[in-house]
């Protein structure tokens, strides 16, 4: 998904190209899931990296971030 849109691979590269042309600061952040296999998120940091976004970064669930008391 994009933006809460389906989307497909073949039809990725082509959507994230449309979606960052007119912007200065092309940063996408992608939002794994626990069933969601690591070569997928690959693939998908591949397809971005390939539609010229500068940064990737990963969002992963809160539940998995070791917090530590101040």
């Amino acid at each position: 998904m994009i933006n809460q849109e389906q989307s497909d691979w073949s039809a990725l590269g082509a959507r994230l190209s449309d979606i960052f042309k007119e912007r200065a600061e092309k940063v996408a952040f992608v939002e794994g899931a626990e069933e969601v296999p690591f070569s997928a998120v690959a693939r998908a940091i591949d397809i971005m990296r390939g539609a010229d976004i500068d940064h990737v970064g990963l969002i992963t669930a809160r539940d998995n971030i070791r917090r530590e008391p101040l």
